[in-house]
């Protein structure tokens, strides 16, 4: 069925010659591709959260610590970017990481808008604590690596490709649960 109704979408539009897409008889919610992304987001969180709490931290900041592990400090409006957040959530979310010891924040001297994260050595440490949870979450999803990098690089062409190009640049605001 979900074929099928791209299908007839895709068919409309040709046949309509300018480019218009005409209607289509509304698919059922199993057949929606936002409701698909959203539940597969949703019961990934769920799967991973038991890990992250092994771990001490939250989805949203164990993203900060993935972009400062790979990279090194960072500005806080390059760890924005590089997570697709707005500063409103960001920057709160930093606060409770540097409470816990994990990251420190301090004013470039340079330019004293501008303010760095960084790992302290308890959020580098935790850098190790995290590769091992990595294997056993892979362990625990029982699915063929292959087949999780191969759905990874599909999403994150539909992300790079998909919709118009000045939607691509908006932040996505992450809510973080309080644990």
């Amino acid at each position: 069925m979900k074929t099928q109704t791209m299908n007839t979408r895709r068919d409309a539009r040709n046949r309509s010659g300018d480019g218009a897409i005409a209607p289509v008889e509304m698919p059922g919610l199993d057949n929606h591709l936002c409701f698909a992304l959203y539940a597969a987001s949703n019961h990934m969180t769920r799967l991973f959260v038991p890990f992250l709490k092994k771990l001490g931290v939250t989805y949203p900041q164990y993203l900060v610590l993935v972009v400062l592990w790979e990279r090194g400090a960072q500005g806080v409006g390059e760890l924005a970017s590089a997570l697709q957040m707005d500063l409103g959530s960001l920057s709160p979310m930093l606060k409770r990481l540097e409470a816990k010891g994990l990251v420190t924040r301090r004013r470039q001297a340079e330019d004293e808008r501008r303010v760095l994260v960084d790992l302290t050595p308890k959020g580098t440490s935790l850098r190790k604590r995290t590769e091992q949870m990595l294997g056993e979450f892979y362990c625990f999803l029982n699915m063929p690596l292959e087949e999780l990098f191969d759905l990874k690089d599909r999403l994150r062409h539909f992300v790079s490709s998909a919709g118009p190009k000045e939607i691509k640049t908006t932040s996505v605001r992450l809510s973080e649960p309080a644990f």
